[in-house]
């Protein structure tokens, strides 16, 4: 079994529904929802950013499989969407909310079958984290902070 280890990150609140998220010492990623509120341009969603966590975890999983079976690509594009639900905020019972389906399609050029393109993208898939997440769910625990 793989040894565990926990990655971090610190969102804070900003005007509107605008958040600065802080990752280790990269710049600060800016996220927001548009919600009809007068400001600034938005920034990405937090399910936008989710798709593109997918799409890039895949790209990165195709391309070590890929040099792996000995496959040299001359380019990789993904194309992540999804259908979401939403539903306005405290309004009777809570509905189910967030993605419904989601879809990734990859194209490939690369001096390979078909067959062997789509085995590598079935098989990265497989070694995907935020694939797997989405996939096959994690526990998830959220809890006021003491003090």
């Amino acid at each position: 079994m793989s040894q565990l280890h926990t990655l971090r990150c610190r969102t804070v609140a900003g005007s509107h529904f605008r958040q600065r998220t802080h990752i280790r010492n990269l710049p600060v990623l800016i996220v927001d929802e548009p919600s009809g509120i007068p400001g600034p341009d938005p920034a990405p969603q937090p399910l936008e950013i989710l798709l593109a966590a997918l799409g890039s975890d895949l790209a990165i999983a195709i391309r070590a499989m890929a040099v792996t079976r000995g496959v040299r690509l001359s380019s990789l594009e993904l194309v992540v969407e999804a259908d979401m639900a939403g539903a306005p905020l405290d309004e009777g019972p809570p509905l189910p909310l967030g993605l419904r389906e989601v879809r990734v399609a990859v194209h490939i050029a690369a001096e390979a079958s078909r067959e062997a393109l789509a085995a590598l993208v079935a098989r990265a898939t497989l070694r995907s984290p935020v694939g797997n997440t989405l996939h096959d769910g994690a526990h998830l625990s959220v809890a006021l902070a003491a003090g």
